[in-house]
């Protein structure tokens, strides 16, 4: 008898378990689902932003015509410059058929197609020609000055290396009422940032002569915290001078580059926003330079910062606010020795 009912209890055990298994299941199952949540908006709306696709097209920087010298050796569909918002490497090429060596005109198209589908396409005319050189006028400053001087404009200009020694004194007196000079620059991708030769030189003239100023750096960062540290070294230069408050200009200009270093137009502009910003922090202004082409189709200036807009035109026809417009590249005065760039400042 006594085994008996060992043996009985050895098999209710595990009947009793089961049972309490499955109790305890059904309870947590009715616990979840009376105190189950109604789902909230935002995550309603999260979900929802998860599912919604690119729908932005890239976009392609090409006027109708594209004119080079027989024998151009670079590759079309990395100079002519073209981005998407999002897409770091979007997929690029040129269709129909040319020959870079030899002279005629080529009726093609530029393609980019974004990861998401989106795609733009361009029609354009390649121009190979044997003789092909580009040239502006010579712009005297004095003539720019009747041009252009009004009771709300100042003429001025820019300097780097490239002008070599000047007579600052002589430049004073002919009414140069501003002068932005290159302090630094980038030596290349990835390259060193050097304090451009002549910038010691032209600082201490213009100061000399109570030439009001204003300094750029010659940038070709690929990177957000890259353009960071070279704001910051640029500011910290700048200590050695008592220019507090000084307008610092960012200045990149490598878009024949741009299709090969795999950015997008966000990344570009988060640069720009990322040197501007670290100047304004460290207690500087800041002011963003660019041509007409390149403000139009890839600066978005979400911050709103001054824009320094170069436009080789008697008249800009640049819809967008602008504080400095560089009209000339080909100005001449006494004091420089060959070609320096001239500027209107609106107050």
């Amino acid at each position: 008898m006594i085994f008996k009912t060992i043996s009985l209890k050895k098999m209710l055990i595990p009947i009793i378990l089961t049972i309490l298994i499955i109790l305890v299941i059904v309870g947590f199952l009715l616990f979840f689902k009376n105190n189950k949540k109604p789902i909230s908006e935002n995550t309603k709306n999260s979900a929802t932003q998860t599912e919604i696709q690119d729908t932005t097209p890239p976009i392609i920087v090409l006027n109708d015509v594209y004119v080079v010298k027989t024998g151009y050796e670079k590759n079309l569909v990395d100079v002519i410059m073209s981005a998407d918002d999002i897409d770091q490497n979007p997929k690029r090429e040129i269709l129909g058929e040319y020959d870079l060596n030899t002279a005629g005109e080529y009726n093609l198209t530029y393609k980019i197609e974004d990861n998401a589908g989106n795609i733009t396409t361009k029609d354009f005319t390649l121009k190979v020609k044997d003789n092909y050189s580009y040239t502006e006028d010579d712009i005297y400053f004095e003539d720019a000055v009747k041009q252009y001087k009004t009771d709300s404009t100042k003429l001025g200009i820019d300097v780097s290396k490239w002008q070599g020694e000047i007579d600052w004194e002589k430049v004073a007196k002919q009414g140069v009422e501003f002068v932005i000079i290159r302090m630094g620059y980038q030596n290349g991708f990835d390259g060193e940032v050097l304090i451009d030769p002549y910038f010691e030189q032209n600082i201490q003239g213009c100061l000399e002569n109570n030439l009001p100023i204003a300094v750029y750096l010659s940038s070709y960062a690929k990177t957000v915290g890259e353009a960071k540290q070279q704001a910051t070294w640029i500011c910290e230069n700048l200590k050695n001078y008592n220019c507090e408050g000084l307008t610092i200009a960012f200045d990149w200009e490598n878009w024949s580059s741009f299709n090969k270093l795999g950015l997008s137009l966000t990344d570009i502009n988060a640069m720009a926003d990322s040197f501007m910003d670290e100047c304004v922090n460290l207690g500087y202004q800041s002011i963003l330079y660019s041509s007409k082409t390149y403000l139009e189709n890839v600066w978005q200036n979400i911050k709103q910062y001054p824009v320094w807009l170069a436009n080789y035109a008697s008249q800009t026809t640049y819809e967008g606010s602008y504080q400095i417009w560089q009209f000339c590249q080909t100005g001449i005065l006494d004091g420089i020795k060959g070609y320096v760039d001239i500027n209107v400042m609106n107050q």
